[in-house]
C-alpha cells in the first residue's frame, strides 16, 4: 500500500534530484580536463556522469508526473535501478573522482526508491 508520506518523499526526492542535475552536470563536465590528466579513462567517466545526471532529470520528470499514479510506479522503479546501475558502474572510469561525483545521484535515488517502494508488491501481499 502507497501511503500519503511516500507519495510527497517521491515528489521531494525527483524535485530535488531535478534542482541537482544541472548543476552537476555542468560540473562533471567542467572535471573532464582535469580528470583526463590524472587517470586514462577518468575523463571519459566525467563525461558519463553528466549523461547519468541527464537521465537523473528524466528519472525525475517520471516521479513526478506518476506520484499520484500507483499502477506507473513500476516505470519509475525501473528507471531508478537503471540509474543506480549506470552510478554504480562509473565507479571504475571515475576512480577517485566518484567520490567527488555521485554522492548526491546515489542520495537522491536511494530516497526516490524509498518514495516509490523498493519492489513492487503483489496482490497477496498487499492484504
Amino acid at each position: 500500500m502507497n501511503s500519503k508520506p511516500k507519495r510527497v518523499l517521491l515528489r521531494v526526492s525527483s524535485v530535488l534530484m531535478l534542482l541537482a542535475a544541472l548543476p552537476m552536470l555542468l560540473w562533471c563536465l567542467n572535471l573532464i580536463d582535469n580528470a583526463a590528466l590524472d587517470y586514462t579513462y577518468a575523463g571519459a567517466g566525467c563525461f558519463a556522469a553528466g549523461i547519468a545526471y541527464i537521465f537523473s532529470m528524466v528519472t525525475a520528470t517520471a516521479g513526478l508526473a506518476f506520484a499520484g499514479r500507483l499502477h506507473r510506479h513500476r516505470w519509475c522503479r525501473t528507471l531508478a535501478y537503471i540509474q543506480l546501475a549506470a552510478g554504480v558502474l562509473l565507479f571504475i572510469p571515475l576512480r577517485s573522482y566518484a567520490a567527488l561525483t555521485l554522492p548526491p545521484l546515489f542520495l537522491l535515488t536511494v530516497l526516490y526508491l524509498f518514495g516509490v517502494g523498493w519492489r513492487e508488491k503483489r496482490d497477496y501481499e498487499q492484504q
